[in-house]
């Protein structure tokens, strides 16, 4: 859900799996399938050019003008940091329905900025994805995917794909942090960008943890994301150290604009 500019898709497509990619974006969906054209015409690829909301139907959707991963059926998102946006409207199609036409995933991700939950809402506790993910923005996301049946979890800082671990958890927590305090310096940064400029392609032929994912990605996923998979309460209280560390004295990383979490679970 949130096909974007294609980087998770081709990481996918790459791993062998079937994808189905959804898109509100009229542009970036056709922009999509042009990328991806071979695999769309062998079947390997569905593209819908739809945004996932409650009932069927159309509405008005928030394109942000110079950075469409924000587009949003919330304009607040939309026009972050005061960046213009304009509404177009889009064709609406609830998860249910795309569920009942495709089937159940092995792995559901979800980043439609704001409404990840609207999203799994319509996910069946009984016939859930045995992976799932979703853009962690409140204490509620957590109670939502367990009250649909997941009982193992990872909190994940997507600037650099490792794991969010509760202070409580010593030196493990303290290591973890370390590093992702040392990849958040401004140097850090430089050479990230200095590597991606010189860096060559990735050959096909190397294996799924050769993949050199871009910055914006959602990353690994499922079993291949940092760390071990802990329980519902042990992710949740490292969420909330990680947000509430300053002020509560804990040497938690860096806020900055390149910090944002997905929270993956798994069924079993």
């Amino acid at each position: 859900m949130g096909m974007n500019n294609g980087d998770d898709t081709a990481y996918y497509l790459h791993r062998g799996f079937k994808v189905v990619a959804v898109e509100a974006d009229p542009d970036l969906a056709l922009a999509g399938r042009e990328r991806f054209a071979d695999a769309v015409a062998s079947g390997c690829l569905t593209i819908v050019n739809a945004a996932i909301a409650e009932q069927l139907g159309e509405a008005d959707f928030w394109i942000c003008d110079d950075l469409r991963v924000w587009n949003s059926f919330d304009k607040s998102i939309a026009s972050r940091n005061g960046l213009p946006c304009h509404a177009i409207k889009v064709q609406t199609l609830p998860l249910r329905d795309l569920l009942a036409e495709y089937g159940v995933p092995y792995y559901l991700k979800v980043d439609i900025e704001g409404h990840d939950h609207v999203a799994i809402a319509d996910v069946s506790p009984g016939d859930a994805p045995e992976f799932i993910s979703m853009e962690l923005n409140s204490v509620d996301d957590f109670y939502l995917l367990r009250s649909k049946g997941y009982q193992r979890f990872k909190c994940i800082q997507q600037g650099y794909f490792t794991q969010v671990l509760s202070p409580k958890l010593s030196f493990q927590s303290a290591l973890s942090m370390a590093v992702t305090r040392l990849k958040s310096t401004a140097l850090a940064h430089r050479l990230r960008a200095a590597y991606k400029r010189v860096r060559p392609p990735v050959p096909a032929s190397l294996p799924p943890g050769a993949w050199a994912f871009d910055p914006g990605s959602s990353g690994p996923f499922g079993d291949e994301t940092a760390g071990e998979w802990l329980p519902f309460e042990d992710v949740m209280h490292a969420w909330l150290s990680q947000q509430l560390g300053h002020n509560l004295g804990y040497r938690v990383e860096p806020a900055n604009k390149h910090n944002w979490y997905d929270l993956h679970a798994a069924r079993n």
